[in-house]
Formats: C-alpha cells, structure tokens, sequence
C-alpha cells in the first residue's frame, strides 16, 4: 500500500512537471541571408495553446545590415514535415521554409510572384539575458502592425 502510494505520487509529480514544461514559451534566433547577399534576423517563439496539442508560432524579422531598420511582422504557419510558410504583414513577402538540424532553407516570394530568392537561416546562440530585449521588439511591432 506505502509502495502504491509513493509510485502515484511520483506519477502526479512527473504529470504536473510535465505540464507545466509544456507551457513554456521556447524562443529561438536565427540568422543568415536572402540571395545569399541581404543579411537577415528572425525571432521565433513557439508557444504553447491553452487547450494543448500542437503550439503556435510568433515571428518577426529584419534586414540585418540597415540602420533604423524596423522590425516586421509574420505570419506563421507549419505542417508536421518542418515546414514553415512566413507571411509578411500586409502581404509584402512570404517565405517558404525547411527547417532542419542547423535552422532552416527555403525560399522568399515576393508578392508579384515572379520574383524569388534563395534564405538561408542558421539557429544562433540567443542568451537568457537577451531574450527580453527580444520581446520587447516582437511586442512594439505586434502593437505598431496590429493595435494602432
């Protein structure tokens, strides 16, 4: 009976850690280039959904090298192969993406449709400390894009 007791109440233990696991915000920063030329930045946050099953994603993006440049909004969408399409705020570009092992590669489509280019996105080392200046970011260009 003691014996029952005490594997129940590390089955409840084990059951609560991984739940509360499961609601964790998981941020990753990417960086790497379009045509191989134009050096980009993406913030990427998996987040979990309140009613479980598979998480959402939240995304911005900026043209790396540009002074003043403005961070810009996606759209995110993923299927279970790893693949990810990212549309620009108010349809200015779209990306279409594999992730692998090392970040993700795919292409950019500008809205045209003729007009494509190669990305390149290599996973980066995103330290604790920098995450909130990370979503400080995201959170001004979710409000600039979609509040005011």
């Amino acid at each position: 009976m003691k014996k029952t007791f005490i594997l129940m109440a590390f089955a409840i233990l084990f059951c609560a850690w991984k739940a509360t696991a499961q609601e964790a915000r998981v941020p990753q920063l990417y960086e790497g280039t379009i045509d191989g030329k134009l050096p980009i930045t993406l913030y990427l946050v998996s987040v979990p959904r309140d009613c479980g099953g598979d998480p959402y994603y939240q995304c911005i993006y900026r043209y790396t090298k540009k002074k003043g440049n403005e961070w810009l909004s996606l759209n995110v969408e993923y299927n279970q192969q790893n693949q990810f399409i990212l549309v620009e705020h108010r349809f200015s570009g779209v990306m279409i993406l594999q992730k692998n092992a090392e970040g993700f590669s795919g292409i950019w489509i500008h809205p045209n449709g003729t007009i494509q280019k190669k990305v390149v996105l290599r996973k980066t080392h995103l330290p604790e400390t920098d995450i909130k200046k990370y979503e400080d970011y995201m959170d001004k260009t979710f409000y600039n894009t979609d509040d005011c």
